[in-house]
């Protein structure tokens, strides 16, 4: 498989959650968003998520997220 890179921003709380994270970790900071990144590919590809809009798409994270909603970390 060829790699590509991805660069994001990201807001200084999100910033400080994922170095948190990273202190109880033996993982690295690509591990961690890697795999973030293929959990929310996984939830995203449901034919009855995939459907949905921006809003509703964000909306329904935040109802199953147990962090700060999207809005508090955008």
């Amino acid at each position: 498989m060829k790699q590509k890179s991805i660069t994001f921003r990201c807001s200084s709380s999100q910033h400080a959650r994922l170095n948190q994270k990273l202190k109880h970790t033996n993982s690295t900071r690509t591990n961690l968003i890697t795999a973030a990144l293929e959990c929310f590919l996984t939830y995203a590809e449901q034919p009855h998520i995939s459907s949905k809009n921006l809003f509703e798409l964000v909306q329904d994270v935040d109802a199953q997220s147990k962090g700060p909603r999207f809005e508090e970390q955008a």
